[in-house]
């Protein structure tokens, strides 16, 4: 049984290697092998000091701050997808955690509090506490949506959206022009916009209107070229036409 045990922690290693920020579920590797085996692998790795155990069936690569030389905590992001796939739960992340995840503010919040549909127990990443709260299906619409967090932290920046709007818009803008999730983002907030309450939906419109312009300041050349191709084509079609006409007779 030596053979089969050191191939599956070889696989393990193979799927979770190169991604330091990565957190994985036990559900996630079930396709190396079968769940008793997959727990038994992930707990020797986690023994050997390879991999670091964050919670039950969740995992993630050892990692040494250079300045403390101690263990550095797993990123809260991962930390939630990977619960929320462990449990098949539906998670909503409070407005200050989201803004600071997107940047829109410079506060840490020291704890985390996660509105979700399961019973679930805190977690505690370093000094960090995550904490779970059950809501009705009515609060959870956005969860595990792309644009999740947008609509959490502009809840969270309400207060400050009339003295800071133009810095909000310049950060929204940077979001939503992100090469690997922007378009995701951009899309799931048009798709939503009607549940938003009316003065983030003011906010949101005009985040995506300017994202509308851009695109048809850059398609405006070929578009003007375009029309201007079929008037001249127009034009002597209509030239044709007269010219194989029969002249009248002058009365």
């Amino acid at each position: 049984m030596r053979g089969p045990a050191l191939n599956l922690k070889s696989r393990i290693l193979a799927r979770t290697g190169g991604q330091p920020r990565a957190v994985w579920a036990a559900v996630d590797l079930l396709d190396l092998g079968p769940r008793i085996a997959v727990d038994k692998a992930l707990q020797r790795l986690a023994s050997a000091g390879v991999l670091h155990r964050i919670d039950r069936g969740l995992y993630a690569q050892t990692r040494v701050s250079s300045l403390t030389g101690k263990s550095s905590a797993a990123d809260t992001r991962a930390v939630l997808d990977a619960v929320a796939r462990r449990d098949q739960a539906r998670l909503i992340v409070d407005g200050l955690t989201a803004a600071n995840d997107l940047g829109l503010t410079t506060a840490v919040p020291a704890r985390t509090l996660v509105l979700t549909d399961a019973r679930l127990h805190p977690l505690r990443l370093g000094k960090q506490v995550i904490t779970f709260r059950r809501a009705a299906p009515s609060r959870l619409y956005w969860a595990g949506r792309p644009a999740m967090r947008v609509v959490q932290a502009l809840h969270w920046l309400k207060d400050t959206v009339p003295s800071d709007r133009d810095r909000i818009l310049r950060r929204l803008r940077s979001i939503l022009d992100d090469p690997q999730d922007g378009r995701a983002v951009r899309n799931d907030l048009r798709d939503g916009l009607r549940t938003l309450p009316i003065w983030m939906q003011s906010l949101v419109r005009e985040v995506l209107r300017d994202e509308q312009d851009q695109e048809h300041h850059k398609n405006g050349v070929a578009v003007n070229n375009h029309d201007d191709d079929d008037t001249g084509s127009s034009k002597r079609k209509r030239r044709r036409r007269t010219a194989t006409q029969p002249r009248r007779a002058a009365p």
